[in-house]
């Protein structure tokens, strides 16, 4: 019996060959197989593509007659091309593609049948990339900022956002999207987000967040990590909602005339300017400011001089006249 098995196989390996018996794959995967047939004498039998744990319980999904089962007819196809061989193509794989196929062609008493295993399984989650959705110095003024975590590859991805605790870390949000801000965080604090699925799991790299100013509104944090740009924030007591430019205008008397309150002027433009010069512009900016805010200085200076200095030879010119 059991000779009798391998002679039957060794005659359909002979009749029919496939250049894949086996078929691993992820979810919306797709294979194709091309197999060669003896053209010769089965040029013009029909051709088919069937799932099925026996050859007596094959259900035929589609054949090269143009028959096709509706789930198959976008997404499959087979061809017989005499000078390349018969070409089983598949698609859009899933989970119920799981199985038992068969390439066989109709033949009387007995089709002659090749056996292949299909594995369709869920991909695996990739190690999820982390960044931020706005700029990252608005953490300097308080206001918050929104990280968006994503795995480019994966089946069924879902999302959790963690901070580091001992000895187990702390669930804080189950979706792709989490905004930071002072409330969510102590003095010093990290941050990640798993990426997980049926089949596996990966977390992100860690997002230090450093407290500089706490308050529950106009706080001051700084956000740290190995995939993000640096930047710094100044410490500072003053609320974020009260600048140096309030401060000045608010001291400012309207004692002072002429080009004595031009100069007063230029001085409050220059220290509002020094305010915000502290607030991480480049350097070349910086310096640019302060070259202009210096000139205007000068300017007002020599034109108060030169004002008092005309006055002046008015008097003594009035004083001469008056002498003659």
């Amino acid at each position: 019996m059991k000779g009798l098995f391998v002679l039957l196989l060794a005659q359909v390996s002979a009749q029919l060959q496939c250049d894949k018996t086996m078929i691993d794959t992820t979810i919306g995967g797709t294979f194709t197989i091309v197999c060669t047939y003896k053209t010769n004498q089965f040029r013009f039998n029909k051709k088919y593509w069937c799932v099925g744990d026996s050859r007596a319980s094959c259900e035929v999904l589609m054949d090269t007659d143009g028959f096709s089962l509706p789930n198959y007819r976008k997404r499959a196809q087979i061809v017989d091309d005499v000078s390349r061989g018969l070409i089983v193509f598949v698609k859009d794989l899933q989970l119920d593609d799981t199985g038992i196929h068969w390439v066989g062609i109709d033949k009387i008493y007995a089709d002659i049948m090749l056996r292949i295993q299909v594995t369709v399984r869920k991909e695996n989650v990739m190690k999820p990339n982390v960044w931020p959705l706005s700029s990252l110095e608005m953490t300097c003024l308080g206001q918050p900022v929104t990280f968006r975590c994503r795995s480019e590859r994966g089946t069924d991805v879902q999302y959790t956002w963690y901070r580091v605790g001992h000895p187990n870390n702390i669930v804080l949000d189950q979706t792709p999207d989490f905004q930071f801000h002072c409330s969510n965080s102590t003095e010093n604090d990290q941050f990640f987000c798993s990426a997980y699925n049926d089949v596996s799991n990966q977390n992100s790299e860690w997002i230090s967040v450093q407290n500089l100013q706490p308050a529950n509104i106009d706080c001051m944090y700084l956000i740290t990590s190995k995939i993000l740009s640096s930047y710094e924030c100044i410490r500072s007591t003053t609320s974020p909602s009260t600048t140096i430019q309030d401060k000045l205008w608010s001291s400012t008397t309207a004692s002072y005339s002429g080009s004595q309150n031009q100069t007063m002027y230029v001085n409050q433009t220059c220290l509002t300017e020094t305010y915000f010069l502290w607030s991480g512009l480049p350097l070349w900016y910086e310096c640019l400011r302060w070259v202009l805010c210096s000139v205007m200085i000068t300017a007002v200076c020599v034109l108060h001089i030169c004002t008092k200095s005309r006055s002046r030879r008015l008097k003594v010119q009035d004083k001469h006249h008056k002498n003659i």
